[in-house]
């Protein structure tokens, strides 16, 4: 059974991490130039002020895929919030899951009364058609530099 739940981030950060750290590696460690360093308070600080939301995906409660979603007010315009994807993964042996976690997050999204959800893609995952499907549109490039 697949099941797609809200869970605190804290409570379930030790079984994603093996997740996090295949995302890490397809493409971020490279790019950044980073290792992976939880700032764990800072984290937990902004689950309790409800801006991280973080939805698992499990397979009769083994972890299979998550969402961390940040939800912040758009000060451009006023009263409304967005959902930022900070990571969407779904481990390669689930991908036909895929969209399960989609649809949840977008409904869960929409629950938190957003008005807009906006995602990144890393370079080597684009999947611009797919994210287009899913009634998404690209509105910006963005451009990083490491100061």
């Amino acid at each position: 059974m697949i099941t797609v739940m809200r869970e605190h981030w804290v409570d379930c950060i030790d079984e994603l991490m093996p997740l996090c750290i295949e995302v890490h590696n397809i493409d971020e460690q490279q790019t950044y130039g980073l290792e992976l360093d939880f700032d764990r308070d800072l984290y937990i600080e902004s689950e309790e002020a409800n801006q991280l939301h973080c939805l698992v995906m499990r397979e009769n409660g083994k972890v299979i895929g998550f969402h961390w979603i940040t939800i912040n007010p758009l000060a451009r315009f006023k009263g409304k919030t967005q959902a930022c994807t900070d990571v969407i993964f779904v481990l390669p042996k689930y991908r036909r899951y895929s969209n399960l976690l989609i649809q949840c997050s977008d409904r869960y999204i929409k629950e938190q009364g957003c008005y807009m959800w906006a995602l990144a893609t890393l370079d080597d995952c684009y999947r611009g058609a797919v994210w287009e499907r899913k009634g998404f549109k690209k509105a910006e490039t963005i451009f990083m530099k490491k100061v």
